[in-house]
């Protein structure tokens, strides 16, 4: 609740910048779109649990940057993202047609599909050549469509068992995070740029609902991701 308190502040304050300078920028809105590959990591806090490593993703968004001053943007969007990650541990689970419950290990792979609305503030240099160069900052809230499970279970006794199936009701609704950001601009002409960059995405929340049936534990799992922005501005 503090983390959401937080953000909410900041995005009011970010949000009434541009409203007060709004006319100061000599280009005060650039939109368009990107598809950005991503690596995405479970970063659990269940003790036992350990992250299983990293899977690729991508995102499909809409760029809106909206000048306040003429290096300085509020940037928002709208992102489609595939994000995916991995988590091993040991549980226990009904197998043989649920007519028998073993104790084993346990391998997932997690696929979501979520809506994030990005909260930055972009800066950047003035342009060298064709070329400038910006970072951004801020806050994003993802909306899990949703999430998938693939499952290899290895009991103690007995075969291993794979299966798939929906995951929504074992993950959270809603998944904030910190965003940070670099890259670079190319001016292909007055109006339209080719964007490069990289960004970083860290959870504030956990994930998960699920329990531990076997240690009774609730999981906790952090999903963050680095991804490759690949766009372009008109």
């Amino acid at each position: 609740m503090k983390i959401r308190s937080l953000a909410v502040i900041i995005v009011v304050l970010f949000a009434g910048i541009p409203l007060l300078t709004f006319s100061q920028a000599k280009s005060p809105m650039k939109l368009g779109l990107k598809l950005s590959p991503n690596i995405g990591w479970m970063s659990p806090g269940t003790k036992g649990y350990t992250s299983d490593g990293a899977r690729m993703g991508a995102t499909i968004g809409f760029i809106g940057d909206f000048y306040f001053a003429e290096n300085y943007a509020f940037s928002t969007g709208l992102n489609f993202q595939f994000i995916n990650g991995k988590l091993s541990y040991n549980d226990s689970l009904l197998i043989d047609n649920n007519t028998r419950m073993a104790y084993g290990e346990i391998s997932r792979k997690y696929n979501f599909l979520y809506i994030e609305i990005p909260l930055m503030i972009k800066m950047k240099t003035k342009v060298f050549g064709k070329v400038s160069y910006f970072g951004q900052i801020g806050f994003g809230t993802g909306f899990r469509i949703k999430a998938t499970v693939n499952e290899h279970f290895v009991p103690t006794t007995g075969d291993p068992v794979d299966q798939q199936y929906d995951f929504n009701k074992g993950t959270t609704l809603i998944r904030e995070s910190v965003l940070v950001g670099i890259g670079c601009e190319y001016h292909v002409d007055e109006s339209s740029r080719i964007l490069f960059g990289i960004s970083y995405s860290n959870s504030l929340n956990n994930i998960l609902t699920g329990v531990n049936y076997s240690s009774n534990q609730i999981e906790k799992s952090q999903l963050n991701f680095i991804e490759l922005n690949l766009g372009f501005l008109f």
